[in-house]
């Protein structure tokens, strides 16, 4: 059963990576009808998060990033709890990118960090696919720009870059 939700998750992450993708070929001001997807797409990244989280996201919302992070991980394999958190951070890039077409930037910019935070928490566990986790957090860090981390995050981004180097021959 797990599975078949992983599975869910991963084509509906899926489709609203389309959405997206969509949304930044258009040309122009939104339509009316663009607004309403925009709102039916961040309601559907809502979702995906709770599913994920098996929870209400009044539950996981209250946590720091590290307990989101432990949720996640609680009663799952290291590789399914790198994959429930794998999806989070994917599900907050999305969701990033659609609270741009918002112009809300100072959500888009949470999202960001909570998800480059969630990435690197993985990247530094050893994941099972390092190379899909090293481009999750180089697209991360290229959205970022020049925006301040919050400390935990630096912390963590620091190791990463560490580790990093010492892994190139």
């Amino acid at each position: 059963m797990a599975g078949q939700q992983q599975d869910y998750l991963l084509r509906q992450i899926e489709l609203l990576g389309l959405f997206v993708a969509r949304l930044r070929r258009r040309n122009g001001p939104p339509t009316a009808k663009d607004e309403a997807d925009l709102n039916e797409a961040l309601l559907l990244a809502m979702h995906l998060q709770e599913k994920n989280f098996g929870k209400p996201a009044a539950e996981f919302l209250l946590l720091s990033a590290d307990d989101q992070v432990a949720a996640l991980k609680s009663g799952a394999s290291k590789s399914a709890g790198h994959e429930r958190c794998l999806t989070y951070a994917t599900i907050l890039k999305d969701t990033a990118a659609l609270y741009d077409f918002r112009h809300s930037e100072d959500l888009a910019l949470g999202a960001r960090h909570l998800a480059l935070h969630v990435a690197l928490s993985v990247a530094l566990d050893q994941p099972g696919d390092p190379m899909f986790v090293r481009t999750l957090v180089g697209d991360l860090r290229r959205a970022l720009g020049d925006a301040p981390l919050h400390a935990p995050t630096r912390e963590l981004l620091a190791r990463f870059e560490q580790l990093t180097a010492q892994n190139r021959p």
